[in-house]
């Protein structure tokens, strides 16, 4: 069977690095154990099964865990993983805790830790 032509596209770091380790043993290559992932969500997204139902009412607050079977709450977790791991990706908290006059600790680009102060100023760890 003929693969399908694919575009490219970033993911979060921490995917594709723990794609990068599962990879291997499931016989795929990154992209295609990160492809297989993601046609695994968006059939459980786009089931409409009572089940499916029950688990996102859950994970929207909804529900309660102990309304779920044990595999239904773990993959309610894996949810609410997913959505904290989207949501403090795409915040700077940095930026904000500086703003309000505190030192910051982050990464340079070549990995080593800093300090960045309130105005900006950095210096090494």
């Amino acid at each position: 069977m003929a693969k399908a032509p694919s575009t490219p596209t970033r993911v979060a770091g921490d995917i594709a690095a723990t794609a990068s380790a599962v990879a291997s043993a499931e016989n795929r290559s990154v992209a295609e154990q990160i492809s297989h992932w993601a046609r695994i969500g968006m059939l459980v997204d786009r089931s409409g099964s009572v089940a499916n139902r029950r688990l996102l009412a859950v994970v929207s607050g909804q529900g309660q865990f102990s309304s779920l079977s044990g595999d239904e709450r773990i993959s309610a977790h894996a949810l609410v993983d997913a959505r904290i791991a989207e949501l403090a990706a795409s915040q700077s908290f940095g930026s904000a805790a500086r703003a309000e006059g505190q030192t910051t600790v982050s990464v340079d680009d070549d990995g080593n830790l800093i300090e960045i102060a309130p105005d900006g100023t950095r210096q090494p760890l």
